[in-house]
């Protein structure tokens, strides 16, 4: 996916590999405009993920550059998939269908101290979703975002839609409580 320097921040979510790029076309999505990935011939049918090949790409990819490996979590699993699944349904990207990301985050039961969302629409399969990732620049600070250890990633298909796949991956690191970084502050409470 190709990505202005504003950066594809609805588009997505990991960063993959080496797939070629078709051309981009506009589209409007919320308040701003952002280039998509618009597959030539149309969709091929609904994509799948393996979460587990998804995390280890994730892992190459942040490991090649300095930063910590990824695991799957099924709580950051089923916050993509609801926000994977909202957008097929409405048929567009976004970052607010269901809420902001913070009260999707809450919603879903995860306690984040560090999280970051990547979107996509019409990559037919994983590595053209990683590929649109690493183009962007947003996105690909999100993929390689210091402190992140855990990512949920899913993909959800719309067939009457020009897009037809859905992605989006939540990537996190949970709040244990424990204080982190000179700047954390005393610990509350006894």
């Amino acid at each position: 996916m190709t990505v202005s320097r504003r950066g594809l921040l609805l588009a997505g979510l990991t960063a993959l590999g080496a797939a070629t790029m078709p051309a981009p076309s506009y589209a409007l999505f919320g308040l701003f405009k952002k280039k998509e990935q618009v597959v030539p011939g149309g969709q091929t049918g609904p994509a799948s993920v393996d979460t587990a090949d998804a995390a280890a790409r994730i892992s190459d990819y942040r490991r090649g550059r300095g930063e910590s490996t990824v695991t799957v979590d099924a709580t950051l699993t089923a916050i993509a998939l609801r926000q994977a699944q909202a957008m097929a349904r409405a048929g567009k990207m976004s970052h607010t269908l269901g809420g902001s990301f913070a009260a999707r985050l809450g919603k879903g039961g995860y306690d984040a101290l560090i999280a970051a969302e990547n979107l996509a629409a019409g990559p037919r399969n994983l590595d053209e979703a990683m590929a649109s990732w690493r183009r962007s620049k947003g996105h690909n600070a999100n993929l390689l975002k210091p402190g992140v250890t855990q990512i949920g990633i899913a993909v959800a298909y719309a067939p009457n839609n020009r897009y037809g796949n859905f992605w989006a991956l939540v990537l996190g690191t949970p709040d244990t409580g424990e204080r982190q970084g000179p700047d954390a502050g005393p610990p509350v409470g006894q």
